[in-house]
């Protein structure tokens, strides 16, 4: 009878006859088993293969490549258009220096334009209140100074060279004659020079605008060409002419690209 009841506790109790082992677990429940399937299945989802690394800021970090593929040529076009814009496109904040000077550039040509050309007003008005050409003609006839050259020229320069014929008249010794007064003469050339001074000032503005365009748009090109050679290749070169008079209206500029082949 013992032996027959110690079978039985060994087949009801089987952990009962052998040690304890590492390997020994018990049976989950059908519910931590879909627990744990679900755990797995999320881990692995789609959505999360492939994604791009996003900054502290939840937006896509810019790679390099994809700094490197922006057009060099379409940088250095936007600046010459509007300095400091080609920097901005290609990543770079020093562009907003040359936004900041082409704007005080415009500042000044539209200051000392207009400057200027109320100053010319205020001469041309005052040279045909004190210069008379009739009364000219009258003093060199009297005088036996007559020029049927000089009187031709300065008739011309009247009707269709407005800025010689007032620069004529105040400047050239033949024509004092024809002011009321040397005083008044004096005056009128110290206004003229004013207007002459701030027109000046407004051409060379003009061209620190220009200037500041082709320095931009070769820097702008000089950063990404090193940022990224194969955008222009090392056989690539380009070179710049420039003529610029600052006091004077005909600048201008042209490049050159060339490109060696094999």
């Amino acid at each position: 009878m013992l032996f027959i009841a110690a079978i039985l506790a060994a087949i009801a109790y089987p952990r009962l006859g052998h040690a304890a082992s590492q390997l020994d677990f018990e049976s989950e429940t059908p519910t931590e088993i879909l627990l744990a399937q679900r755990a797995i299945a999320d881990s692995v989802s789609p959505s999360s293969v492939g994604a791009p690394i996003a900054s502290a800021a939840g937006s896509p970090i810019q790679t390099e490549e994809e700094r490197v593929h922006k057009s060099a040529g379409k940088a250095f076009l936007m600046n010459l258009a509007v300095p400091g814009v080609g920097h901005l496109y290609a990543g770079q904040k020093r562009g907003l220096v040359n936004l900041g000077l082409e704007g005080m550039a415009w500042v000044a040509y539209v200051y000392y334009h207009d400057r200027g050309k109320s100053k010319e007003k205020e001469f041309e008005t005052y040279a045909d209140g004190h210069w008379d050409y009739n009364s000219w003609k009258t003093q060199e006839i009297n005088n036996g100074t007559f020029d049927p050259a000089a009187d031709s020229l300065i008739l011309y320069f009247r009707d269709h060279n407005k800025q010689q014929y007032y620069e004529d008249i105040g400047k050239i010794s033949t024509y004092w004659s024809g002011w009321d007064s040397q005083d008044n003469r004096n005056f009128y050339r110290g206004i003229r020079a004013h207007s002459n001074n701030f027109l000046k000032n407004a051409h060379t503005a003009v061209a620190g605008a220009f200037v500041n365009r082709v320095v931009s748009a070769v820097d702008v090109l000089r950063i990404m060409k090193h940022r990224g050679r194969a955008s222009l290749g090392n056989d690539t070169q380009i070179r710049f002419r420039m003529r610029t008079r600052p006091f004077a209206r005909d600048n201008a500029f042209s490049f050159v690209v060339t490109k060696g082949l094999h």
